[in-house]
C-alpha cells in the first residue's frame, strides 16, 4: 500500500507536463494561419498596385496618342480654314481694337505734309486682338508704309480714304491669317483663282487622307466651300477715330 501511494504522485506529476505540452501545442497551432492571412493580404495589395500602375500607364499612353492624332488632324490646312470660316460665320457682335496713334509724312504739292491718325480695327473674333499684338511691330510697319504711300490730295476724298482703309485691312490680314487672305485675294481675280492656285496655298488638298488624288468634282466643291468674303477675314474693316492732315 505504501508503494502504491508513492507511485500515484509520480504518475500525476508526469501527466502535468504532457497536458502542458498539449496545451502549448494547441495554442501554437493558429499562428501559421494568421501569418498566411497576412501574406495573402500583402500579395493582394501588391497585385492591385501593380495592376493600377500598368493600367494608368496604358491609359496615359492612349491619351497621349489620341491627343497627338487630334492635334495632327486640327493642324491640317483644310481643317484650320474650316474652323476659321465657321468661327467667322456665327454673326458674333463686333469687337473693336484701337491702335496707338500714328504720324507719317505725306508727299504732295506745295511741300511736305503729314498725317496724324488713330486707327480702330473691327473684328468678330476675340482671338484677333492677341494675334495683332503678337505681330504689332510688323503690323505698324506695314500700316505706316501704306499711309505714307498716299498723297494728301488723294486722302482728301472719301474714295481715297476708303481704298486706303481696305488696303490696310488686307495688309494686316495677310500677316495674321496669310492662307485665308491668299484665298480671298485669288477670288478677287477670277482669272487666277483656279484649282492649281488653291492647291498651291493649301486651300484644297491634293490628296485624300488615304493618299488617293481627289476628283475634280470634289476639288470644285471644295473651291466653292472656301468662298471667302471681307467679313470672313480676321480684320473685317479699318476705321479712323481721328484723321488730321496738314
Amino acid at each position: 500500500m505504501a508503494e502504491e501511494e508513492r507511485v500515484e504522485p509520480t504518475l500525476e506529476a508526469g501527466a502535468a507536463p504532457a497536458a502542458a505540452a498539449s496545451a502549448s501545442t494547441e495554442s501554437a497551432e493558429p499562428l501559421p494561419k494568421k501569418s498566411n492571412k497576412k501574406l495573402f493580404i500583402i500579395l493582394g495589395v501588391v497585385v492591385v498596385v501593380l495592376a493600377g500602375g500598368v493600367g494608368g500607364y496604358m491609359y496615359t499612353q492612349k491619351t497621349e496618342a489620341e491627343k497627338k492624332a487630334a492635334e495632327a488632324e486640327a493642324n491640317k490646312p483644310e481643317n484650320i480654314l474650316k474652323k476659321q470660316l465657321t468661327d467667322r460665320k456665327q454673326n458674333a457682335p463686333p469687337i473693336y481694337i484701337a491702335l496707338d496713334e500714328m504720324i507719317v509724312n505725306l508727299p504732295g504739292r506745295g511741300g511736305e505734309h503729314y498725317l496724324q491718325t488713330k486707327i480702330v480695327l473691327r473684328t468678330a473674333d476675340s482671338s484677333t486682338e492677341s494675334k495683332v499684338k503678337q505681330f504689332m511691330p510688323v503690323v505698324r510697319d506695314k500700316i505706316i508704309t501704306v499711309l505714307s504711300s498716299r498723297q494728301m490730295q488723294e486722302l482728301a476724298t472719301v474714295e481715297g480714304k476708303t481704298m486706303m482703309a481696305r488696303e490696310i485691312a488686307l495688309v494686316i490680314n495677310s500677316i495674321i491669317a496669310p492662307q485665308l487672305t491668299a484665298i480671298y485675294i485669288l477670288q478677287q481675280q477670277p482669272a487666277t483663282a483656279d484649282l492649281q492656285n488653291l492647291e498651291r496655298i493649301g486651300a484644297i488638298p491634293k490628296e485624300t487622307s488615304t493618299g488617293k488624288k481627289i476628283t475634280n468634282e470634289a476639288a470644285r466643291a471644295a473651291a466653292e466651300f472656301w468662298n471667302v468674303t471681307e467679313m470672313d477675314l480676321p480684320v473685317q474693316a479699318v476705321l479712323f477715330s481721328s484723321f488730321v492732315m496738314q
